[in-house]
């Protein structure tokens, strides 16, 4: 913190060498000028109309002027261009319009001189404290909001010029100001508070002595559980300023709501709003036995088998690979591939795992740092690990339609499936123009999700009749399924294609199909009892069981052909 105290000192020695103390001075006396008499019966203004027109006119100029001059490092001298705006709507051919700009000239330099014997330069010098804005946990992080960013040119003119003392720690700076600049920084309203050193030493002294809190035992160390203290906010400020990779996730325990994964701004939020957390481990915790050998397993298999980044979508049901490309393990092995040579993929890996315990994605986008760049608290690569840039194909879920053999679904129950989260821009169909997802060509670079990114279940996606989807990306994107959900999309499809092709054998009897091996799929499922684990209700799995059932005696009853007449 003295190597940076030190580099701002220099930086400031070297502003102040750019700007005038004078023009400084004069401005503050600008400031404290009242409004002067103007001339609005003078006949060289008749061209602006009648006098109560150039009374208003001759108000606003005056309006600029001293405000223009009294927040700018310029001297007011060099405000004169600002006499050209009293005759800007008038045409300079018209009669009049030289000597009416020539007056108004001559109004603003007036004004100049008027100003105090002496506010032009140094006075008596006087010492005051002036304690500059801390941004607040709560405030917005607006992209045009820097550090000192709500301060006028003039005040940062004047902090740059007269500062002889800065305490970083308590964002107090002292001042040694010529009287004008003094009067003008106690009377008028700034986001710099200031005071006088005497009243700086009242203000300390009445002020309640708070303990200073640090970054004690029992908050981010190794502490048992059992023995954890509540992180504060103080606990926070603190770990943003000892530690350069805070933007991370955090798995915390409350008492409201059991254990969850939090990214730091939100918890952060939270604590402010009068949360009581207790922080269990960040990413960077998570034992080596469950990274370090998944992720030397998906490096080594990338290195025997020499497989491409991003598999290819296959479509038949029956391959092995159906499906694996939105599971959680085509996820892991995305961010290690991705991650290598740009990050260390067991840190990147350490994050997906623990970012997976995030409810909503959308807590982990949305943040800028102060020059307004997007600030994830996540790598880049996991956000494929989270994702899958690919829709997930629900006609074995939706209605069956009796119009074609090979159209409609087959009504199969959800089951695990129902709960997975879509992400989009557009759910419901309420804004103009299609739906897309956070890795379409439509919406840049950008990956992340943000707050304006919609959150729906794939329950509620079948009945949005609205929905209206991109036609590059599909229109959302699908929250990698675990291993029982592919296990259950792929059967879903399975089962999908074989009542397709029953359907077909019954609507074309004399194609003669072979219907064997047909049968002896439609026994297996039959047979087969479904896993406990793939549906959430009795009636889910009545249902399934009672449509691949079905199925076979529809089957059946068409091989058999029909009965003899006795």
């Amino acid at each position: 913190m003295r190597l940076k105290a030190d580099h701002v000192a220099l930086l400031q020695q070297q502003a102040g060498q750019l700007l005038s103390r004078e023009a400084l001075t004069a401005a503050a006396g600008v400031a404290a000028m009242g409004i002067p008499d103007l001339p609005a019966e003078d006949p060289v203004f008749a061209l602006l109309g009648a006098p109560t027109v150039v009374a208003e006119e001759l108000t606003s100029l005056w309006r600029r002027w001293s405000r223009q001059a009294a927040d700018s490092w310029e001297h007011p001298r060099g405000h004169g261009h600002l006499a050209y705006d009293l005759v800007r709507g008038i045409s300079s051919r018209r009669k009049g319009w030289d000597a009416a700009l020539e007056r108004a000239q001559e109004l603003v330099a007036a004004w100049t001189l008027a100003l105090r014997p002496g506010s032009a330069g140094e006075q008596d010098e006087r010492m005051l404290v002036i304690r500059l804005p801390e941004q607040g946990l709560d405030d917005p992080l607006d992209r045009d909001e820097v550090f000192l960013g709500r301060l006028s040119e003039w005040e940062l003119g004047v902090l740059a010029c007269w500062a002889t003392d800065a305490d970083w720690e308590g964002l107090t700076v002292t001042l040694r100001v010529p009287e004008p600049v003094a009067a003008r920084l106690l009377s008028q309203p700034s986001a710099l508070s200031c005071l006088t050193p005497e009243q700086a030493v009242a203000a300390q002294n009445a002020a309640p002595q708070v303990p200073v809190e640090a970054v004690g035992p029992g908050v981010f160390d190794d502490t048992p559980v059992s023995e954890r203290r509540a992180v504060t906010a103080g606990d926070l400020r603190a770990l943003r300023t000892i530690s350069r990779e805070v933007d991370q996730l955090y798995l915390v325990l409350s008492v409201e709501a059991g254990p969850e994964v939090l990214s730091l701004p939100v918890l952060e939020a939270r604590i402010a709003r009068g949360g009581r957390y207790v922080v269990v481990a960040a990413a960077g915790d998570l034992p080596d036995a469950l990274v370090a050998a998944r992720c030397e397993e998906l490096t080594a298999d990338a290195a025997a088998d020499d497989d491409p980044v991003w598999m290819p979508r296959i479509h038949q049901s029956s391959h092995p690979d159906f499906g694996r490309s939105l599971g959680t393990a085509e996820g892991e092995r995305l961010v290690v591939r991705l991650a290598r040579g740009h990050s260390r993929p067991d840190a990147a890996l350490r994050c997906l795992l623990l970012a997976r315990g995030v409810a909503d994605l959308r807590d982990l986008g949305d943040r800028y740092d102060a020059s307004g760049e997007r600030r994830d608290p996540v790598p880049f690569p996991v956000w494929d690990g989270l994702l899958a840039m690919e829709q997930l194909d629900l006609r074995p879920f939706r209605p069956v339609r009796e119009d074609g053999a090979r159209r409609g679904g087959s009504g199969l129950p959800l089951g695990v499936l129902a709960s997975v989260q879509l992400y989009t821009t557009d759910a419901a169909g309420q804004f103009e123009g299609r739906a897309h997802s956070p890795g379409c060509q439509h919406q840049g670079r950008d990956r992340g999700l943000s707050r304006y990114y919609d959150m729906v279940a794939v329950g509620q996606m079948l009945d949005a009749e609205r929905f209206d989807p991109c036609s590059k990306c599909g229109g959302y994107a699908t929250r990698r399924l675990s291993t029982t959900q592919v296990a259950y999309y792929r059967a879903a499809h399975q089962v999908h294609d074989l009542a397709q092709q029953v359907r077909w054998v019954l609507g074309h009897p004399d194609l003669g199909t072979d219907t064997a091996s047909l049968l002896t799929e439609l026994k297996k499922w039959d047979a087969a009892t479904s896993p406990d684990d793939w549906f959430d209700a009795d009636d889910e799995e009545r249902q399934w069981s009672r449509f691949t059932r079905r199925l076979l005696q529809q089957l059946e009853a068409a091989v058999a052909g029909p009965r003899p007449s006795s």
